[in-house]
């Protein structure tokens, strides 16, 4: 092991590799150093490096080293679009971050990162970056962070009423035509491309929801089989028209053989030629919020949709429908000028 030398300032060091870095295409050595006031205490410091040196080493990490092996660890686990994302994150948001070691960054350091992201991005896309860094820092050390981040502005939803759906379906194309019933049943734009023939359930009038189309980290879409745990797994049944409507087919082929990118592209067409302003995710939206306003309990909405919890539903699908809004109001209205106002005793 390394001995200790004493310094002019009368401390003791040691220096003891750690690992080799590529700078300029050469390999280059790589020490840490152990200060102490004492010889002893120098040592021990460095023996305990040396006993545990892929801890220390790990910490020697860059925050773009960090982040990429993080990836590398996650890729196995997460989806090929978050997969996606986070190499996109790495590649264009760390320019400033990325150089700094991982257990010398703090925690001003990654405010006024932030604070310079939030400049240029949604407070959305900065929450997702700054997710992905700390969660890299803190797998390979024992650090923490608490920064403020920007608050995101709360969005605002153009859902489609019963008659724009109507019209919308009666409009569409025959693929198109499917996935927007489709969509306006509860299904994601990925499980309507993933959806094949093999997945209705004839005699029950439903069918089942194991599927998505999405993105991989090269971007072609793929069709990807969803955890058996996932709540997004489930059947959904339908009107006997909406099967009838699907048609039948080579059990493995696609009932929409398109990909969610051109479901949007086809859907904006049609909805920009009679002038309307919802997406069609918002077709999801519509699904949820009429389940509601028609007072169906929320555990079924977030059975139906495919939603572990009830915050998606709290935080953005309970958006009364303007018709049936006024339909309740009116009812509302009707109820107090019949009973209250029109009483004898209020004459």
């Amino acid at each position: 092991m390394a001995k200790a030398r004493k310094l002019a300032s009368g401390s003791w060091r040691v220096q003891v590799f750690s690992h080799y870095e590529i700078v300029d295409g050469v390999k280059k050595p790589r020490y840490r150093s152990f200060t102490a006031p004492t010889k002893a205490e120098a040592e021990m410091q460095a023996s305990l490096f040396a006993s545990d040196k892929k801890r220390y080493s790990l910490a020697n990490l860059t925050v773009s080293e960090a982040v990429q092996k993080y990836i590398q660890a996650k890729e196995s686990v997460l989806s090929p679009t978050t997969i996606r994302t986070y190499e996109q994150i790495a590649k264009t948001h760390l320019t400033t971050i990325g150089p700094v070691m991982i257990d010398t960054v703090t925690n001003a350091d990654l405010q006024n990162w932030i604070s310079k992201l939030s400049v240029k991005l949604s407070a959305k896309t900065v929450k997702n970056v700054y997710t992905l860094v700390t969660s890299a820092i803190s797998l390979y050390t024992e650090k923490s962070f608490k920064v403020t981040l920007p608050t995101r502005a709360p969005h605002q939803y153009s859902i489609p009423t019963d008659a724009d759906v109507a019209q919308l379906i009666k409009e569409a194309r025959p693929d198109l035509k499917i996935a927007i019933v489709l969509g306006s049943r509860g299904l994601r734009r990925g499980e309507v491309c993933a959806l094949k023939y093999a997945d209705i359930l004839r005699d029950f009038s439903a069918i089942y929801i194991h599927a998505d189309m999405v993105l991989d980290k090269h971007g072609k879409w793929i069709y990807k089989d969803m955890p058996k745990t996932s709540d997004s797994v489930r059947s959904v049944e339908l009107p006997p028209q909406v099967i009838q409507m699907l048609g039948d087919g080579d059990p493995d082929a696609y009932i929409v053989p398109t990909t969610p990118a051109a479901i949007s592209d086809a859907f904006g067409r049609l909805r920009n030629r009679l002038g309307m302003s919802c997406r069609f995710h918002d077709l999801r939206h519509y699904s949820a919020s009429i389940m509601h306003a028609i007072g169906i309990p929320d555990q079924y909405i977030m059975e139906w949709h495919g939603w572990s919890s009830d915050t998606v539903l709290k935080a953005v699908y309970r958006n009364t429908l303007t018709d049936k809004s006024n339909q309740f109001t009116h009812l509302a209205n009707d109820y107090f000028a019949d009973n209250v106002l029109a009483r004898k005793d209020n004459a």
